[in-house]
């Protein structure tokens, strides 16, 4: 190997070696991904393909990667019980950002809504609230047309139901 060839072999490596340290340096100086967007679904609804599209919304939030999803079970008597009542938060656990109500009225298609909790849009941070614009997104792809997500901006029963719920801290 010639000695020209062989400096240029050697400053080869150390230029890529300080790219890749540099590469490395500034990959720690990025922030980390945000937090994740914590959703509770509250599933009020009974049947077999109900349920299947529970496990289908669930499932099409967690592949998303940005949101963290807990569900709940509710045994209510109408549509417009609150599903959570009964319920308290557990002990330290870190109140939910959103909070999806699946109506019993789904089963039959009584009610066409999938109603969506969170504070006013003007309280939320813009993760939040682009997170709450690509679950309702969600909800209406999982349902087809045949249930649309209603948010605060749209009914006032999700309004009605984050009032009940950030007292009890199950909501920010």
């Amino acid at each position: 190997m010639t000695r020209r060839r062989l400096t240029m072999t050697l400053i080869g490596l150390l230029a890529l070696s300080w790219g890749l340290s540099a590469a490395a340096v500034a990959q720690e100086a990025t922030p980390l991904q945000p937090a994740s967007i914590r959703v509770l679904v509250v599933d009020e609804t009974k049947t077999f393909t109900s349920t299947m599209f529970v496990a289908g919304l669930v499932g099409a939030l967690r592949s998303v990667g940005m949101f963290d999803v807990g569900v709940a079970l509710a045994d209510v008597e109408t549509s417009y019980d609150d599903p959570l009542a009964e319920k308290l938060p557990a002990e330290g656990e870190t109140p939910y950002d959103l909070i999806v109500v699946l109506p019993r009225g789904l089963d039959d298609q009584s009610i066409e809504q999938v109603w969506v909790v969170s504070a006013g849009f003007d309280s939320l941070s813009p993760i939040v609230t682009a997170g709450l614009s690509m679950l309702s997104t969600i909800v209406d792809q999982v349902y087809g047309g045949s249930a649309e997500a209603i948010d605060v901006t749209e009914d006032l029963w999700p309004g009605l139901l984050w009032a009940l719920y950030e007292p009890k801290g199950w909501i920010r």
